[in-house]
């Protein structure tokens, strides 16, 4: 196969890898989800039992044995996919019990359970079909799950079936809205209390919403569907947080929505409450608090301003083991992501200055286990005792990731490195040799990239930009005049150049074809810092162009005649098309072609969540909006433009590529668009996303030629 072949096949050389670990609370298993092979598009659940001969792997879930066709889900489901940017069927998710024994998932809308101990077949549960998120109580004994507009629990020995609540239409319940799935990092929508006696849930309320639509124009018999968006300016839902009881009772949180709007974290990690982390719709307030299953109380326990925007981490707020709150803190003297531990209202960080923390995976009792951001291109993993003493694991210039973590300090890990494109997942424990957990996608005739990046790294200006050059592997001493590819993200929190050889599979691919490519991270891009990323903030629009261009300079500059400056293409992706089609309208003194993927072309048109963290109100702070909005650019248009964007797209709509392509035609300015008839924001047929990359590639070989 070829490369774009390949890459789409194997869903960019995911497929049989191991992904979504889960440990149990002993620390004797690791659950994961992999395909049966590189060529197998379907996730099965396995688990690795350690104990102290080695690692024992075992199939707990064999979806084939299940279900024909496990790719036929729920519309619900497939928006909270599509928010999850979530691809692959079989089982995507699963909820364990608190002993690690019992499992439920959810395949085609049909709810399942099974032990994962012995040999007992998994079996379905109930009658439902449409059966969206199933999560275990931790005793084992309910399911809870979304079925339609109805919240649900099922006993696990008697397949009873209780209605929590029923929602009206336009309303959900027990499902993250809309806004906190895309942007706020958060995709559950009700947890169950430890000791499995409560169920706390988000209703949204989304009938103030404006109303969108979705129309595919290749079947024009079929009516469009509608969606409920929050677009920036616009109402976001209302939020309510309740709480159901074994006992039949129901409680309402009395927390304070109309103040803040958006329900950014929650946890259920102590019988004291629920933990939550509120935010007002500015970005600039938030406060956490516990809340009282019984009473609905909510109690507050520390609360954070920023003057420009406040963010989360992962894993936080949580408790360490005896009973001390830990937040994620904004250090702006330090210029870091720091964490704090919390007494009487007042935070005290001690994680490192300079080691920007990423995530929190595990807590015991003297240290955190955590994935950290050490400089522009490399994470690693480390142990962050209280008393601030660190213990790291990476490399310089690579990738080493913790993914989940116990009490007891069992990690396990993603390592990549730039010189290699594979992957490899290990299990750690304390005084013992990593494990390796099998990956089905080290095979090379499998799921390997049939090619092998080098990278060579630069840094470019006055802020010391991160820089990606990729070459032909064929070059030789003769090469000159190479054009150029910039093939950046360059918006906010979201980096490309890292130590990861596989990050650059598809870059090298493109560099083979006879270009240099260059893939550079721009301010605001993540990683760096609270300053770096807030200096995007009112200049998303106008910063990553004058990024992209000093780092393009940097190449020029240290490359000289091998590339050539007046060829010089760019592509890119959601904010990269946008980035890259701005590129071409700005500058196009220096940027001579464009591919702009899924752009958003004004602001005004995305959602509030995102926007106005970077732009604020539109109806405040104009300018901010004025500066991004590019339609303002149509008429400047001289160089060849191509638009890709699905017509489906419900993240970043269709209307923007049109809107933006109705202003080029009124500018009697030529371009070129692709309308992809079924594909949401991520192309994710392999035949469709092959058959793109040669485009791209042959409209790159035309216009720089």
């Amino acid at each position: 196969m070829s490369f774009p072949a390949l890459d789409a096949a194997t869903r960019h050389f995911t497929n049989g890898a191991p992904r979504s670990f889960a440990v149990s609370p002993s620390g004797s298993t690791v659950f994961f989800l992999r395909t049966a092979s590189a060529a197998d598009k379907v996730l099965h659940l396995w688990a690795i039992d350690v104990d102290d001969e080695g690692a024992t792997e075992r199939l707990v879930v064999d979806v084939s044995a299940l279900l024909a066709d496990a790719g036929e889900i729920p519309e619900a489901e497939r928006q909270r996919r599509e928010r999850m940017r979530e691809s692959a069927v079989g089982i995507t998710a699963f909820s364990l019990d608190s002993s690690g024994s019992l499992v439920t998932f959810a395949l085609a809308g049909t709810l399942y359970v099974a032990d994962t101990v012995g040999e007992a077949p998994a079996r379905r549960l109930g009658t439902d079909e449409g059966v969206i998120d199933p999560r275990l109580d931790p005793t084992g004994a309910r399911v809870a799950y979304v079925q339609g507009n109805e919240l649900r629990v099922i006993e696990v020995a008697t397949a009873a079936v209780t209605v929590v609540r029923a929602v009206d239409e336009g309303m959900t319940i027990g499902l993250a809205n809309y806004v906190a799935a895309e942007e706020l990092d958060r995709y559950r929508g009700h947890w169950w209390s430890p000791d499995g006696q409560s169920l706390a849930y988000e209703v949204a309320d989304n009938q103030a919403l404006e109303t969108i639509y979705i129309f595919d124009p290749k079947t024009p018999t079929v009516a469009p569907s509608s969606r409920q968006y929050p677009k920036a300016g616009t109402a976001n839902p209302r939020l309510e947080l309740g709480f159901w009881h074994v006992d039949g009772s129901a409680t309402t949180a009395a927390v304070d929505f109309a103040t803040y709007d958006y329900l950014v974290t929650v946890s259920w990690p102590t019988a004291e409450g629920l933990l939550i982390t509120l935010m007002t719709r500015d970005h600039r307030d938030q406060v956490v608090g516990l809340v009282n299953a019984t009473s609905g109380a909510f109690a507050e326990l520390w609360r954070a301003h920023d003057d420009v925007f406040l963010e989360w981490t992962s894993g936080l707020p949580t408790f360490t083991p005896d009973n001390r709150l830990l937040v994620a803190y904004v250090d702006h003297t330090v210029d870091t992501y720091r964490v704090a531990v919390v007494a009487n209202g007042v935070a005290t960080p001690f994680t490192p200055a300079q080691l920007q923390i990423a995530a929190v995976v595990g807590v015991t009792d003297d240290a955190l286990l955590v994935v950290a951001d050490q400089d522009a291109t490399t994470v690693v993993s480390a142990r962050v005792g209280f008393d601030g003493t660190v213990e790291i694991a990476g490399s310089p210039h690579s990738v080493t990731r913790a993914l989940d973590g116990t009490p007891g300090g069992l990690i396990v890990s993603a390592l990549m490195e730039m010189d290699t494109v594979e992957t490899t997942f290990v299990v750690h424990q304390s005084g013992r040799e990593p494990l390796p957990i099998p990956s089905n996608a080290q095979t090379p005739l499998d799921a390997t990239p049939p090619v092998k990046p080098v990278v060579q790294l630069l840094t470019a200006g006055p802020d010391e930009l991160a820089v990606a050059v990729l070459f032909p592997t064929s070059r030789d001493a003769s090469t000159r005049g190479l054009p150029i590819i910039m093939a950046p993200y360059g918006g906010p929190h979201f980096r490309l150049v890292v130590g990861a050889g596989r990050a650059f599979a598809q870059e090298q691919y493109l560099a083979d074809q006879g270009f240099c490519v260059v893939v550079a991270d721009g301010r605001g891009t993540g990683g760096r810092g609270p300053a770096w990323d807030r200096s995007i903030r009112d200049r998303l629009g106008s910063l990553p162009v004058i990024d992209q261009v000093a780092a393009l300079d940097a190449v020029v500059a240290a490359f000289g005649d091998l590339v050539d400056p007046t060829r010089v293409g760019v592509r890119g992706w959601s904010f990269g098309g946008y980035l890259a089609a701005r590129c071409v309208l700005e500058r196009p003194d220096r940027f001579h072609a464009a591919i702009a993927g899924a752009p958003v072309t004004d602001f005004a048109w995305y959602d509030t969540g995102y926007t106005e963290r970077y732009l604020g109100h539109p109806d405040v702070d104009t300018a901010g909006y004025r500066d991004a909005d590019l339609l303002k650019f149509a008429p400047n248009l001289e160089r060849p433009l191509l638009f890709i964007h699905g017509y489906n797209d419900d993240n970043v709509l269709f209307a923007h590529t049109q809107l933006l392509s109705d202003a080029l035609l009124a500018a009697g300015k030529p371009h070129r668009v692709i309308g992809l008839s079924g594909v949401t924001h991520m192309p994710t047929d392999p035949v469709v996303a092959e058959h793109l990359t040669n485009i791209q590639l042959a409209f790159f070989r035309e216009t720089l030629a």
